[in-house]
């Protein structure tokens, strides 16, 4: 549930004359977040949703509004495209490799120089890039080929690096036979061909390019690269695809002869909302009375998992002899349901994927992708009051969908919500359950990491709580110590990372804490200089006469009209609002 945190709202009016102060400071910055645009109905979808997806891992720079999938690439663009598929994009701009050519533009020398260096590339001549001229489709096969190991003359004809591409499951044949024969090699062709790309083995390694990005590279983050369905999971990875897993059939049912057969037609029948499973286990290597119970609580997790809907199973049995094994599930919702709520957790990932896309970028460092994507949160989403109230909360409200796609939520709605979006971010996020230490009911919210330091996220008691038309502290709850969550709620500490530092608590990270009367007034005073509309201050030694020690430095500042304020009593946050200045 949502608690209101204890917050005293009064207004205030001064009434003396006032002149401005003289000093400088700076407030806070700018809250607002622009909305999203809305999505794209243009040029190639499929290829329009890898972009997004190239764009979350960091291997494409530009937002989904200047994806320009019908232009034609340049040279140059192509290269850089390359580079952010081996990880070397950092090293690319962080060295100083020189390269011959005349043509390149000075954004792009440490690109090309990298390449030209490490053999990715050659030029057109000896001292010409092409740095502007169209990419061609075969030209950009032959640098993928050459940068995940096959050599021209050697792998592969220089002219042929399309055959050799749709040799290696980069393209199919008649993918490559397209481009042969088309007269533009097109941004969105550009990626299609990248993106497939991460799915094959570079030459002599068992491992995929986003196996070697996400387990040696460090270039992408492997949560994210999990969602969006490029890296396997722990269970993938053992089980391999169970939706495509069929073994032999007799009139007894499927046959399973090992632990692992059972899991994965167990895992595939749950996932496929299957009522009945028959197996023939007359060859099963081991007890399976004994095996059974472990392979279903193994299964089910895994297809509870992977379709994203928790808790759909209701009950099941078995009845075994030594030839047969019979096993009946009893869902909780019908399959239609089912279906309806799978969907609804794919279209809540599509819409994190466009937030993610749209907002962040990979040279964000993360209290900066933190910040956003909390604000979003907040921007676009209300706590379900109403039917709260009243007990009718809906499904949605407790999962991403209500968060992110319908604009309402509860508690664990905010958290698995703010989970999500960090896990494409690139943000380490945990969802915590815990309790209210004044109501005592359930409450969710998130443990983040950031800079190496783990901090409480509350996003659900920032959002914006009316009393009578004021909103309270948007930022109370951003990045807070245990002792500072204990005051307010109640979870197993020993499960959870200890959260001590104070570093990129939002108040500290932005100068808005003060300790003592003189330290309370430079900062008030900073603040008022800018003329900022809100001024948010943590007071570190906080008592109930902090406020009127600043009431009467604000009397004093001869420059704040009228004004109202909050005080969070717990935090020592003080917040003034909607203020009005005598010169404005």
């Amino acid at each position: 549930m949502k608690s209101k945190p204890l917050v005293i709202v009064l207004i205030f009016a001064i009434t003396a004359l006032i002149m401005p102060l003289p000093s400088g400071a700076a407030s806070a910055p700018e809250q607002a977040l622009p909305a999203l645009p809305a999505e794209t109905s243009a040029v190639s979808s499929s290829n329009y949703e890898k972009a997004i997806d190239l764009k979350i891992l960091g291997l494409l720079a530009t937002k989904p509004d200047e994806f320009e999938l019908d232009r034609v690439p340049t040279r140059t663009e192509g290269l850089v495209m390359l580079l952010r598929l081996l990880g070397k994009e950092y090293p690319a701009r962080q060295g100083v490799c020189r390269h011959p050519f005349k043509d390149v533009q000075p954004w792009a020398d440490n690109y090309v120089g990298y390449a030209y260096q490490n053999g990715i590339i050659n030029g057109k001549s000896s001292d010409t890039f092409g740095a502007r001229d169209p990419l061609s489709a075969n030209q950009y096969a032959a640098m993928v080929l050459r940068s995940i190991g096959y050599t021209d003359g050697e792998d592969f004809q220089y002219g042929k690096a399309l055959d050799k591409a749709a040799a290696i499951g980069i393209l199919s044949y008649t993918e490559a036979n397209r481009l042969k024969n088309s007269p533009d090699f097109l941004r969105s062709d550009l990626v299609a061909f990248s993106y497939n790309a991460l799915t094959v083995k570079p030459k002599g390694s068992s491992r995929t390019l986003i196996e070697k990005l996400v387990d040696t590279d460090k270039a992408v983050f492997r949560p994210a690269a999990e969602l969006l369905g490029l890296y396997p999971s722990d269970f993938e990875r053992r089980y391999g695809d169970v939706l495509s897993f069929l073994p032999s059939r007799t009139s007894y049912g499927y046959v399973i002869n090992n632990a692992d057969d059972l899991i994965r037609i167990i895992t595939k029948t749950l996932i496929n909302h299957t009522t009945i499973l028959e197996l023939d286990v007359s060859g099963f290597g081991g007890d399976i009375a004994k095996e059974f119970r472990p392979a279903f609580d193994t299964a089910l997790k895994a297809a509870e998992d992977i379709s994203g809907v928790p808790y759909f199973v209701k009950a099941w049995e078995y009845e075994c002899n030594m030839r047969s094994m019979k096993l009946t599930v009893t869902y909780r919702e019908s399959q239609a349901k089912y279906t309806s709520k799978r969907a609804k957790v794919k279209a809540a990932l599509d819409k994190a994927r466009l937030i993610v896309a749209e907002h962040i970028s990979v040279d964000m460092t993360d209290f900066e992708k933190e910040k956003i994507l909390h604000d979003y949160i907040i921007k676009n989403t209300e706590y379900d009051f109403e039917n709260y109230h009243q007990n009718t909360l809906s499904d949605e409200a407790f999962e991403e969908y209500g968060c992110l796609v319908l604009g309402y939520a509860v508690c664990e709605g905010y958290a698995k919500a703010m989970k999500l979006l960090c896990d494409l971010a690139g943000i380490e996020c945990i969802t915590v359950a815990g309790s209210s230490v004044s109501s005592g009911e359930g409450h969710a919210w998130n443990i983040v990491k950031i800079d190496g330091e783990y901090y409480h996220l509350d996003v659900t008691n920032n959002d914006s709580l009316p009393d009578d038309g004021i909103e309270v502290p948007a930022y109370s709850y951003f990045n807070l110590t245990d002792l500072e969550m204990m005051k307010f709620c109640e979870w197993d500490r020993s499960q959870y990372p200890r959260c001590v530092s104070t570093r990129n608590n939002y108040y500290h990270r932005y100068g808005l804490t003060a300790e003592g009367t003189a330290s309370l007034s430079r900062v008030l005073a900073e603040a008022i200089e800018k003329r900022s509309p809100v001024i948010e201050i943590k007071v570190l030694d906080y008592s109930r006469d902090s406020y009127a020690d600043l009431r009467k430095l604000i009397i004093e500042s001869r420059a704040i009209k009228r004004y109202l304020y909050t005080i969070n009593d717990e935090l020592g946050i003080i917040k003034l609002l909607d203020i009005k200045y005598f010169d404005q």
